[in-house]
């Protein structure tokens, strides 16, 4: 058995922009599925990622921001549903 190294994600250009959108893909089948553990993971791990995405990518946002832009959507969606769920807990 050997132990080879992984190599580190490339979060420049396109790249970064794909890792956002898979967490945001995977994000929308675990609310889809109403999965809150893994909301609740991939939303740890969220954080983490856009920080490395942007510090990767410096000045060059613009990919990025629609990235982003389509992820805040995906919150948005969240607290309605959260929000819809507190309003069934207290009935």
């Amino acid at each position: 058995m050997t132990l080879s190294a992984v190599p580190s994600p490339d979060y420049r250009g396109d790249a970064g922009v794909e890792q956002v959108r898979q967490l945001r893909n995977e994000l929308v089948r675990a609310l889809q599925a109403e999965d809150w553990w893994t909301v609740r993971e991939l939303d740890r791990a969220c954080a983490g990622l856009v920080e490395r995405v942007v510090a990767a990518n410096g000045g060059d946002g613009t990919a990025l921001v629609q990235a982003l832009s389509e992820l805040k959507g995906v919150y948005a969606n969240l607290i309605e549903q959260c929000q819809q769920e507190v309003l069934q807990l207290a009935l």
